[in-house]
């Protein structure tokens, strides 16, 4: 009981730490979280306090259940046909954004079968993660049964391989695009405040969004999220328990993404107060046991097959999007914001506009997104089905 109160409790810690300090706060609860978890792997013996059975038992049931838990609470809020509505040109540029991570993802994994290990788990949970973000790589690793050991150091080596992704974009995305992209055309010349759609809660990658969950007078309706996001889950693992034992694993997780879509569009669960923050905190618990797991030795050995695979999808996928783009004539402030919105997901989407020094593209890059939250599951799914046939 004390562990799993541990680990349910230490992100709030870490939360806390971040709205105390500025510095802290620009660095990232998902970051921080992930990193204090490796850092106890690191230092610290838990075996020492706690039985080595009682430990992998609780890590592998406080990371199952946080991740099924907190993937229909993120989909409640989503208005997918606000999203759809909104997206418009940005619509096109975040398909093939899409289309070029499966793809590149697919040759990825004929070109490393003999370096990386169960490489189409990797293609699959890769997808989920570049298309639409960690709960989606984390979900497609429950649907495939991917091995623990392979997700943590894909965790590892995302984190590192995104921010320098995102460091390029915000430099030099605009002036090395731009040589061959059109340019952006402004569709509205005054200065006007941004406009968030009712999305301010996804916009905001700061510790501070957090705070609304201490507040009492939305208690009842953050317990609602719970109990409707217990009854999703409760409900895709009855239909999971009616199909074979080898499909159990990916019906309960398209079971509860789709439950959990469907759930978006009954406004009152749609509008529930703090379903996507609760669910936000519940991926820092997951990220903070996963770090947790984390053999310490993919530092000191570093596997260059598997850090290899994902560089070339960062890569390969940019440049895929950039050539589509070309093809079909998208402008490169457009190119850039959909393909931010598959590898960085929606908190990233305002940093993304302010580094292009274009407002006008932060909604449809909301969004975009939010479309790729939307479908990260079912495309990963499906690549990690079809790099498995492909190097069997």
């Amino acid at each position: 009981m004390i562990l799993v109160l541990a680990y349910l409790l230490i992100p709030a810690l870490i939360v806390y730490a971040c709205q105390k300090f500025t510095l802290l706060d620009k660095a990232g609860v998902v970051v921080l979280s992930f990193g204090l978890g490796i850092a106890i792997a690191a230092g610290l013996d838990l075996s020492l306090f706690f039985q080595t059975e009682t430990i992998t038992a609780v890590q592998k049931d406080v990371s199952e259940i946080s991740i099924a838990i907190a993937l229909p609470l993120l989909l409640f809020s989503i208005n997918v046909k606000s999203a759809l509505n909104m997206a418009g040109d940005t619509l096109k540029g975040m398909g093939l954004a899409l289309l070029s991570v499966m793809v590149i993802s697919i040759i990825g994994a004929i070109i490393f079968n003999d370096q990386v290990a169960d490489v189409w788990q990797v293609a699959g949970m890769s997808v989920g993660a570049y298309t639409g973000g960690g709960p989606n790589m984390a979900a497609i690793k429950s649907a495939i049964d991917g091995k623990e050991s392979i997700f943590i150091t894909m965790v590892t080596y995302d984190i590192l391989f995104s921010a320098m992704y995102l460091i390029f974009v915000m430099a030099f995305g605009q002036k090395v695009f731009g040589l061959f992209l059109n340019k952006y055309q402004a569709k509205n010349t005054k200065e006007t405040e941004i406009d968030y759609a009712g999305m301010e809660h996804m916009a905001d990658e700061t510790a501070h969004g957090y705070k609304k969950l201490l507040n009492i007078k939305l208690a009842p309706q953050t317990f609602g999220s719970i109990l409707a996001s217990g009854a999703v889950v409760g409900l895709a693992l009855f239909i999971a328990s009616l199909v074979p034992e080898s499909y159990k694993s990916t019906t309960t997780i398209v079971g509860i993404t789709s439950l959990g879509l469907a759930a978006s569009f009954i406004p009152q669960v749609r509008n529930l107060a703090n379903s996507f923050q609760l669910g936000m905190y519940l991926i820092l618990v997951f990220c903070f046991t996963m770090g947790t797991m984390t053999d310490t030795s993919i530092f000191t050995d570093i596997d260059l097959g598997l850090a290899s695979y994902i560089s070339f999808i960062l890569i390969g996928s940019l440049i895929m999007q950039a050539l589509l783009c070309k093809l079909f004539k998208i402008d490169t402030d457009t190119f850039l914001i959909t393909s931010s919105a598959a590898i960085m997901s929606v908190p990233f989407i305002p940093v993304i506009a302010g580094a292009l020094k274009n407002r006008e593209i932060l909604l449809p890059g909301f969004a975009a997104a939010i479309i790729g939250y939307a479908v990260g599951n079912y495309l990963g799914i499906i690549v990690a089905n079809v790099a498995q046939f492909l190097t069997a």
